[in-house]
């Protein structure tokens, strides 16, 4: 089975989007250090905006990384069977890079249960951020949840391209 195109274009929407948040949030701290700096009038907002967008940016980005085998991974271990291995189809190989993807697939799992969890807790009590300019926790804490859910269909179709042999995500 291939990497479905649909899952591909929304992991590639969540990487633009992840994208144009740091592009204006690093614009955002430019300008904030040149109030601060050079007019003497900073802002109170700017720093606690950029706080609260940036885990949108991480957990936007964190599928395409995995798509795109762009997450950090110890290859030592898998290149060293590698070597080792006359498999036609690598198949040692293969069964590392299943062990590591489910175990991210169970931490991935583990996190989204505790976002939704908090997430629920947001909402419930209607928890606001402790920042100079107050906004609904749920807005930031709602990115754990979308973003573990993209997480975790993207290592279901990885997973499933290694089960079919494709040597992708090796």
């Amino acid at each position: 089975m291939r990497f479905p195109k649909v899952m591909h274009y929304i992991n590639l929407a969540g990487a633009f989007i992840c994208g144009s948040i740091v592009l204006v949030a690093s614009a955002l701290a430019v300008v904030e250090s040149l109030l601060r700096k050079v007019f003497l009038n900073p802002t109170s907002w700017s720093l606690n905006i950029t706080q609260g967008v940036f885990i949108w940016a991480a957990f936007l980005g964190s599928s395409w990384a995995f798509q795109e085998l762009g997450h950090v991974s110890v290859d030592s271990l898998r290149n060293a069977v590698d070597k080792r291995s006359k498999s036609v189809k690598r198949w040692p190989r293969r069964v590392i890079s299943l062990i590591g993807y489910l175990l991210s697939f169970a931490v991935i799992a583990f996190l989204l249960w505790g976002g939704y969890l908090r997430l629920l807790n947001d909402i419930q009590y209607n928890r606001l951020a402790t920042y100079n300019i107050y906004f609904p926790m749920a807005i930031s804490d709602a990115a754990t949840v979308v973003g573990s859910v993209q997480m975790l269909f993207t290592l279901i179709f990885i997973i499933l391209d290694l089960f079919s042999g494709n040597d992708k995500y090796l």
